[in-house]
């Protein structure tokens, strides 16, 4: 018995000088337990067992909560600002009320969109017609200014917001009410190509007439889009037989025009008369009208 509590007082003595040892050697790998003495046949035996609860460590530092709630109020400002508080003519629009008073339907077909991008670009489109021109816009003594040579000047005011709907009031001078606009998103009509369509190598391909700087382009799915003048675009599909090309577009209603056609060599097409010169890729003319 006494050799046990000698034991005892030896371990109690080593464990306490081994506790202080590692206080002053403590280091991020240390390594955390208990020990327990249990009896053996050559006399008590201290039994260290390690800890298995894995220590826990702080994975989000207080900078970067900091930095989150930053980055999330300046999105909340944003949304709010955008929702509420946008006066920007920026968007897409549609007439509803003209100076006349006449109310017009904004989700009925042939609707004209007129959408503004932050670039100053205007593009007037309706069905699958649209007309490309720019405009400015400035402001006077706190009114606000439009200015679209080809399409509509006058001061403007902004109001509303994304839940209700915003709105685009333009006062005209010399026109006693203003035309009221509504903010929209632009819908195109849909035409089906025909089931029996199928494609010509001869006829697919970019079509150009230096002259009036007019290119026809006929897809091989049976799309068809005609670029006039850098600035007017018609989209639509289109068939053909050995004497016309008919093509099919939307305006303010569906609208199908047959063109007469012949080919004068392979990069040669007249239509209507007119001669047609086929475009490269980078759209340059396979040949150009001295060497047809």
């Amino acid at each position: 018995m006494e050799e046990n509590k000698d034991f005892f007082a030896e371990t109690e003595n080593n464990l306490t000088s081994a506790e202080t040892n590692n206080d002053a050697a403590e280091t991020p790998d240390e390594v955390k337990g208990t020990i327990n003495v249990i009896a053996g046949e050559d006399g008590p035996t201290a039994v260290f067992t390690a800890d298995s609860t894995p220590a826990k460590k702080k994975t989000i530092q207080t900078p970067i909560i900091i930095a989150g709630v930053i980055v999330l109020a300046f999105i909340v400002a944003f949304f709010v600002f955008t929702s509420f508080f946008n006066s920007s003519i920026v968007g897409t629009w549609v007439l509803v009320e003209d100076s006349n008073g006449a109310t017009y339907d904004e989700a009925g077909d042939g609707i004209t969109y007129y959408t503004l991008d932050k670039d100053g670009n205007i593009t007037v489109s309706v069905g699958t017609i649209t007309q490309k021109s720019t405009y400015t816009t400035t402001s006077e003594n706190g009114t606000d200014y439009v200015n679209s040579t080809n399409v509509f000047s006058g001061s403007y005011t902004i109001s509303g917001n994304i839940f209700t709907g915003r709105t685009f009031k333009l006062t005209v001078d010399g026109v006693e009410k203003p035309y009221i606009f509504k903010s929209a998103t632009v819908k195109k009509p849909e035409l089906k190509v025909p089931d029996t369509f199928k494609k010509s190598d001869k006829l697919t391909g970019n079509w150009n007439i230096p002259s009036y700087d007019i290119t026809y382009t006929f897809n091989a799915d049976g799309t068809f889009i005609a670029d006039m003048y850098g600035s007017i675009t018609y989209e639509g599909v289109y068939t053909y037989d050995n004497e016309k090309i008919t093509v099919t577009y939307y305006a303010d209603s569906e609208a199908t025009i047959d063109i007469p056609y012949a080919f004068d060599g392979n990069d040669t097409l007249v239509m209507n008369g007119m001669g047609y010169y086929r475009m490269n890729d980078d759209g340059s003319l396979v040949a150009t009208p001295d060497q047809a």
